[in-house]
This record gives C-alpha cells, structure tokens and sequence, in this order.
C-alpha cells in the first residue's frame, strides 16, 4: 500500500524514500492490470529491465519429436536438443506521470501526504489501462486468419453469443491450447449482453470462491472471464492462453521535486514495457463491423 503520512516542507525528504513509493505505485499498477495481468500474459523472460530501449530475452522449447523404438536396438544414434533459438523483443512503451500538490492545500488537509497517496493510486491506475491497451493490441494484430470473428452483433441472442463463445472454444482445441488456465477478455457491452444468459451467470456464482482480481467477473466453458473497457476499437473479446504472449514492465524512476514556478511539491514516475505474441496460434478475438 502506498503510504499515508504528513507530507511536508520540514520532512520531506525523509518521508518520500523513493524505493517504498515505488514498491506502492508498482503494488496498485499490478492489482489494476486486466490485460497485462498474469491471467493473459506471462512473464518468462530474461534480461533486466532499466529504460525503454532494452531487450528482453524469451528462452523457447521444442516440441519432443516422437519416434519409433525397438525392443532389441532401443532408441536410433540420435537425441533430440529441444532447447530452441532464443526470441526476444524490445521494451518500446515509455509512459510517464507528474502532478504536483500546492503547498496551500496541504496547509489546508490535516494530512498533507492524502493527496500526494492518492495521486499516486490514480497514476497507477491510468499506467495500468495503458498497458492494458498496448498489450490488447499487441494479441489482437497477430491472431491468425481463422482465429477472429469480424461480424460480432452486440444485439445477437444469448444463444448466437453463447455459440460464438463454443466457436472460439472449438480453435482454441484445435491448436492444442491448454484447457486450462484459458481466459476470455470482454468488453463491457459484451459483459452486459452475457449477465442476460443464465449460463453465464449460473457458471460464475458456482465456480471457485477465490476472490474476484485483475478485472476477473467470472467463469464460462473454460474461461477466466475478465472485463475491460480499454480493447481495441470494435473489439469486444480476446480468447486465449497466457502460453501465447510474454510481457515485461518496470517501474524505473520515482522522484520528487519541487516544481521552478510554484510553491508545491510535486512526484513523477516512469514506466516501460513491452509484448510479444510468441504462440498466435492461442489466440482468439471478435468485433462488431
């Protein structure tokens, strides 16, 4: 939790400890995340993360070829290395915030820091449907011809949307996708035309009793049903497995300063990130026209 504490001139420096506000900003950033949560993507990647720019290295593994054996010569000369070329990409978003708290109004708060606290939370919050954006688009621009849906009707029956969900179950099956750990990223349209199905809702009152995280509203024929409202224009689902793509992110800088033309303390932070869409063949998504 980003702390609350008596922002002021006297004890500024000793209260803004960069490394905690950072731990903060990074804890609310992770809750707020839909698309970039561990739910849709994974974080397999090596390499360190300092400014946009870096690259991050993704480790691959082959599929065990399967061959024939004899019971009198055993196995052929060979063994197959199954340790495949390593893949990587770049952390190309850069987003940053800065907002500044006027020594009045602190003068005025009982607890000065509130507002420093709670700009932080909401700068998290915005960093995070960021993300989520870049992330979305990043699955939905390499779903493969096949896996998407271009004809999506919003006013369709409960039962066309049910069988588009079936559908979109059918490629996954198709492509060997884990059954489980599925998800299914809806709109909040479609989440709304899906709250008037009694499967949906029967389905997600009986499922797990974990609580609801990351966006999750609840689950369907396999999914983890998760909601977001910053998808890609006429976008209104994503299907998958998190196998399918890899991201990375750092909180790199948090700092304080005061700003040259007023009286006022002020924060900034920087965030960078990438994605990548290894295994498009997991994918899934579908639009209205």
């Amino acid at each position: 939790m980003i702390p609350l504490a008596i922002f002021n001139t006297v004890d500024r420096a000793s209260y803004f400890i960069p490394e905690i506000w950072t731990a903060g900003i990074w804890q609310e950033l992770k809750a707020a995340l839909v698309v970039g949560s561990g739910l849709v993507v994974n974080t397999d990647y090596e390499g360190e993360i300092r400014a946009a720019g870096d690259k991050v290295k993704i480790p691959t593994v082959l599929d065990p070829t399967i061959e024939d054996y004899d019971p009198v010569a055993g196995f052929g000369a060979t063994i197959q290395d199954i340790k495949g070329a390593d893949k990587g990409f770049e952390i190309e978003e850069s987003k940053a915030f800065r907002f500044k708290v006027d020594d009045i109004a602190k003068v005025q708060s009982l607890i000065g820091g509130q507002y420093m606290s709670e700009g932080m939370r909401r700068a998290a919050r915005k960093l995070a449907e960021a993300a989520d954006a870049y992330v979305a688009g990043k699955i939905v621009a390499a779903a493969p011809v096949g896996h998407k849906v271009v004809d999506l009707s919003l006013t369709a029956t409960p039962d066309v949307i049910y069988t588009m969900f079936v559908d979109a179950k059918v490629v996954l099956d198709k492509t060997n996708t884990p059954a489980n750990g599925r998800y299914a990223i809806v709109s909040p349209e479609l989440h709304g035309r899906l709250l008037m199905d009694p499967r949906f809702i029967d389905a997600s009152q009986s499922g797990s009793t974990e609580p609801l995280r990351n966006g999750l509203v609840g689950r369907f024929l396999g999914y983890d049903v998760v909601s977001c409202n910053v998808l890609p224009a006429k976008v209104h689902l994503i299907a998958g497995h998190k196998i399918a793509t890899t991201y990375a992110d750092q909180i790199v800088e948090t700092e304080a300063y005061r700003p040259e033309k007023w009286f006022a303390d002020a924060v900034r932070g920087l965030h960078v990130y990438g994605a990548s869409v290894m295994r498009p063949e997991h994918t899934f998504y579908a639009q209205t026209v």
